[in-house]
């Protein structure tokens, strides 16, 4: 009398390219096996970005490339700016398809093999640092473009193949977790700028961080279950900016949910100068760059797990009042630091925030939407934030011409105002609290 349910299961996802050759799971085991494949492949790639860090390893490479503050202001926003930006027109054909496993599989792959690249053009440093410089920025930058235009699909199918009550701790420990392994991969990079002449220190740090993100990918795969959507075809561009503007018109509290963001954004500009000045402040070796990493990841080992802990008791709203508090007490000490110690500090407090800010505003800006405007969502959030990182780059300008005692100031009035404004708005993830 009909097909058999595996037999149902093999038609729904015919065509996928990444299909996985195994029994479809139960209900009731898919949570919790989604659940540990997702915290895996997170906590994989996190554990990534000690190696790549876009706050204390990538501006230093910059300066030995013979770049400036301008370069090394250039960071943040090919960091932020080409990862936004274009996630608002991928959110408008996010759902041609009921699912979002093949894309998130297909893009992903193809940002990792960017930092496959970066391993390769960065052995050229030592006879051509202009050319590497030029290459290092435009690799970085297609790796940002491929990871903005998967990112509304990626944290829908994670939003669609976990529990909502879970999703704080879920982000909490992969962060925790991934910094505790970045943690061991700080020492990894601190041996490697301290014996590996340069150029092959960061040729050898890039092979690594692409090996994790590879086994990350590897991973993800596994994820499986993904029930299907609501078909949504892409809307002409008149009526989808159209659907924009309704939309910010009628949900106030996500219209200060972006002014509070777009305030703490700028309110992150220090973060890419705190190395470069804690360096040439104090004459450090480039040995702190190492250690300096070690202290951003073993903040977010202390903190990831109990910060989603609280997302998922308090709301994610509590969780960005406490990131946007540690920005501006970062930014306070690093523009009052009397010695190298005082920057162990200001890392710290960084890596607390950078562990869980991004995802823990995902979620919120998430759970103000519908399911099926979620992606809709994110995809605004994450344009209207992308301008606003620009303000790194007017920071770069600034510390040329006032310090970077000046940046630091800006940078905590900034924190300030954001947090502010954020207080006064009520916490969406609420009513997703189970009974």
């Amino acid at each position: 009398m009909g097909e058999s349910k595996k037999s149902v299961e093999s038609k729904r996802v015919s065509g996928d390219p990444f299909l996985l050759r195994e029994p479809v799971n139960t209900p009731q085991s898919l949570p919790a096996r989604n659940f540990r494949f997702h915290f895996i492949e997170g906590s994989l790639y996190l554990a990534s970005f000690a190696l790549i860090n876009v706050q204390v390893v990538f501006p230093a490479l910059v300066i030995k490339l013979g770049g400036g503050n301008i370069a090394v202001g250039t960071l943040p926003v090919l960091y932020y700016l080409l990862y936004f930006l274009p996630q608002v027109l991928a959110a408008n054909y996010a759902g041609r398809s009921p699912y979002r496993r093949s894309w998130v599989l297909s893009a992903g792959l193809a940002q990792r093999i960017q930092i496959l690249v970066l391993a390769l053009i960065v052995l050229l440093g030592k006879d051509f640092p202009s050319v590497v410089l030029v290459l290092f920025f435009i690799s970085f930058g297609a790796n940002q473009i491929i990871a903005g235009l998967s990112s509304p699909q990626w944290f829908d199918y994670l939003a669609k193949t976990t529990l909502p009550h879970q999703r704080g701790r879920l982000m909490g420990l992969r962060s925790s977790v991934g910094a505790l392994m970045g943690f061991a991969n700080g020492a990894i990079l601190t041996m490697f700028l301290a014996y590996f002449p340069f150029p092959w220190d960061y040729g050898a740090t890039f092979f690594v961080a692409f090996l994790y993100q590879l086994a990350s990918w590897i991973v993800l795969r596994k994820v499986s279950g993904e029930p299907p959507s609501e078909i949504v075809p892409p809307l002409p561009f008149t009526s989808f900016f159209g659907r924009i503007s309704d939309l910010m018109r009628s949900d106030r509290r996500f219209r200060l949910f972006l002014i509070a963001s777009a305030l703490s954004v700028i309110g992150l500009m220090p973060a890419g100068f705190f190395t470069v000045a804690a360096l040439k402040r104090f004459s450090l070796p480039d040995s702190f760059i190492g250690f300096f990493t070690m202290t951003f990841l073993a903040a977010q080992v202390l903190f990831g797990g109990f910060l989603g802990w609280i997302a998922d008791r308090k709301g994610h709203k509590s969780t960005l009042l406490i990131c946007s508090a540690a920005m501006l007490a970062a930014s306070v000490m690093a523009l009052l630091a009397q010695n190298p110690g005082w920057f162990f500090a200001v890392f710290a407090l960084v890596g607390m925030l950078m562990g869980m800010e991004m995802i823990t505003r995902y979620n919120f800006a998430g759970e103000c939407a519908t399911e099926q405007n979620r992606p809709l969502y994110i995809g605004i959030m994450n344009a209207w934030l992308a301008p606003f990182y620009l303000s790194s780059l007017l920071g770069g300008w600034v510390s040329d011409r006032a310090g970077y005692e000046t940046v630091f100031a800006a940078g905590g009035v900034f924190s300030l105002a954001g947090f502010l404004i954020l207080a006064r708005i009520s916490d969406p993830s609420k009513k997703l609290q189970p009974d």
